[in-house]
């Protein structure tokens, strides 16, 4: 979806989502030529997913519900749970503008990922996430020998 007026897009009315909602229709309108950006409503909520043209840059995407924005950068990890105050917005855009620019890395091991982000100001954004058997500790040393990609920038 693409629309050439930040305000306006889908028949998606959703006080609660108001700024998460703007956030996703700007970066429709300033992605159009490099990325697709889906906003679908939801029975409680907003569902946000940006899909670069560029196979070597990294999709992310939100799902805001009234009472938290769980946003995603990563096959495993980068996965923050925000909430909708200010500031969390504020996090969520940083972190879209980065996506956006290929300041993410991203380190693999089986059932988990690190997901780093290089804000606009130099600070790292790190979330790290697992997935498998509950118990299972990771192997010692795994983010120094697992593959590790640094994504590309959308343009």
């Amino acid at each position: 979806m693409s629309n050439p007026d930040p305000d306006e897009g889908p028949g998606i009315d959703l006080p609660s989502a108001a700024p998460t909602l703007h956030l996703a229709r700007r970066l429709a309108h300033e992605l159009a030529d490099v990325a697709s950006v889906e906003i679908n409503k939801m029975d409680r909520g907003l569902s946000v997913t940006i899909t670069p043209n560029n196979a070597q840059a990294r999709s992310f995407g939100w799902v805001d519900f009234p009472e938290e924005v769980i946003l995603h950068v990563g096959e495993v990890g980068g996965r923050w749970e925000l909430g909708s105050g200010p500031d969390d917005m504020t996090f969520l855009a940083a972190v879209a503008r980065s996506v956006v620019a290929g300041h993410v890395r991203e380190v693999f091991a089986r059932g988990r990922s690190v997901v780093s982000v290089m804000l606009a100001d130099g600070s790292i954004e790190t979330e790290t996430g697992y997935e498998g058997l509950v118990g299972c500790l990771p192997l010692p040393f795994w983010r120094r020998w697992s593959k590790s990609i640094q994504y590309a920038p959308y343009r």
